[in-house]
């Protein structure tokens, strides 16, 4: 059979971690002599892409985080390629999972970006549908998830929808997690150090994802210093877990347990509702006796005093 592979880039840097370098395709779809931001050709290997996407991709990548965290503006340079779209907006630009692959000296990667999570225009079902889309997606599962937060203030939505993610994925993603900071030239001479020290909640989150953290300017698509680095805490991860993957069980499973706490406080709000019920019901039936006697009394008062007028008109 011919081999369908299409010289299309050209990658310059070597680095210590093998194969990972020059990870950054797809097929292509841009036209020839469309401007891109990435440029075209570097100098040494000969990155190669290919139509097959049948078999597992050998490393499989998925970006989570809330709408405009730069999902998008992080698969590109990862891909070192214009493969998603970027734009800015309120309302999430991707509106269901999407999947690009790039290959190079052999090694297939796969890029599944999701629609921002936790988004109002989507509902939970909604959400849920997509993350078991994104899973099917990385078969048989993803090496590493990188939540994406965009530098700046850190707020009650962005924790919402890490909290919606941890609860969805559960604590074995943690694992499986790198934290990608976006938006690195916001931080005007500070380190990303400086920025963290003051966040309590993000120090605690990284702390759950073993350390692990990364930052991106992502308005330098040309520095492949920042992206190389990022593959290679990738890759480490990858070899601390034994080169496991999250897998759909361990969704599965999370779901059922999350399936079965939700029926557990169903039936403790229906078991508070009835017990309420109950009380109310309780304290008509008191109130009721309480008038019964009231009337009653009030009925023996006056029967006495009537006797008593009675009584008093014979004297």
């Amino acid at each position: 059979m011919a081999d369908e592979r299409v010289p299309l880039l050209k990658e310059a840097e070597t680095s210590d971690f093998g194969s990972v370098d020059g990870l950054y395709l797809r097929e292509r779809t841009r036209p020839i002599g469309v401007s891109s931001a990435y440029p075209v050709e570097n100098d040494n290997h000969v990155v190669c892409i290919s139509t097959d996407s049948e078999q597992p991709a050998d490393l499989r990548i998925v970006l989570v985080g809330k709408t405009g965290a730069g999902k998008s503006a992080t698969g590109n340079p990862i891909l070192w390629k214009d493969v998603f779209t970027e734009e800015a907006s309120f309302v999430s630009v991707t509106a269901q999972c999407e999947k690009q692959r790039g290959v190079v000296d052999g090694s297939k990667i796969d890029v599944i970006n999701t629609p921002g999570l936790y988004d109002t225009t989507m509902s939970q079902e909604e959400m849920k549908s997509e993350i078991v889309r994104c899973i099917e997606m990385s078969v048989p599962g993803p090496h590493a998830f990188l939540l994406v937060i965009r530098l700046g203030r850190f707020t009650e939505e962005e924790r919402n929808t890490v909290k919606w993610i941890q609860e969805n994925f559960g604590e074995e993603a943690s694992k499986y997690t790198i934290l990608l900071f976006t938006g690195k030239d916001q931080l005007k001479g500070k380190t990303v150090e400086e920025w963290l020290n003051p966040c309590v909640a993000l120090q605690e989150l990284i702390r759950s994802c073993l350390g692990r953290y990364h930052c991106l300017n992502n308005d330098q698509r040309d520095d492949r210093l920042q992206v190389n680095e990022l593959l290679k805490m990738i890759l480490k991860m990858v070899e601390m877990n034994g080169g496991e993957q999250y897998t759909n069980e361990m969704y599965q499973e999370v779901q059922r347990k999350l399936r079965e706490e939700e029926e557990r406080r169903r039936k403790e709000m229906e078991e508070e509702r009835r017990r309420r019920e109950e009380e109310l019901r309780e304290q008509e039936r008191r109130r009721r006796e309480e008038e019964r006697r009231r009337r009653e009394n009030i009925a023996i008062g006056l029967t006495f005093y009537s006797s008593c007028l009675g009584s008093s008109s014979w004297d």
